[in-house]
C-alpha cells in the first residue's frame, strides 16, 4: 500500500480549535464523499492534543522537539500507479482541485510537510 502523509499547521488566522473544526466536520466529508474518483483505501486524521500537560512531558522525557503541527493526515492507495490514475480521468482531476481548494480554506500549506512512504508494519 502506499500512503501519502500530512504534517499540517493551521492557517495564522485560525486557532486549532478552529482548525481540528474544520478538518474534521468539512474537510473530512468532503475527503470521505470524493474517495471513489480519488481511488482512496483509507483515509485518518490524527489531530494533536496541544493543551494536554502530558504532551510536555513526553517531550522532555524523550528530548525531542515541541509539538509544531495541529495534526496529521493519512491517505492509502493500493499503489502509485493507483494514484496516478486519479489523474488521467476528468473526475479524477476535479476531486484533486476540490480537495486543494478546500485544504487552502484551514490548512497552511507552504508551513506543512508532505510526502509518499510505504508502510512496513511491525505489529499487527
Amino acid at each position: 500500500m502506499l500512503k501519502m502523509t500530512m504534517f499540517a499547521r493551521r492557517l495564522p488566522s485560525l486557532d486549532h480549535a478552529e482548525f481540528d473544526r474544520y478538518w474534521r466536520e468539512v474537510h473530512g466529508p468532503l475527503v470521505t464523499s470524493l474517495a471513489a474518483p480519488l481511488r482512496i483505501r483509507r483515509y485518518i486524521q490524527t489531530t494533536v492534543e496541544i493543551d494536554d500537560p502530558v504532551q510536555e512531558m513526553l517531550r522532555q522525557a524523550r528530548g525531542t522537539l515541541a509539538i509544531d503541527f495541529d495534526g496529521f493526515g493519512e491517505l492509502w492507495w493500493e499503489n502509485l500507479d493507483d494514484y496516478r490514475a486519479i489523474r488521467s480521468t476528468p473526475e479524477g482531476l476535479a476531486a484533486v482541485a476540490e480537495i486543494t481548494a478546500d485544504e487552502r480554506r484551514f490548512v497552511d500549506l507552504s508551513n506543512s510537510c508532505l510526502w509518499f512512504g510505504i508502510e512496513r508494519p511491525m505489529i499487527g
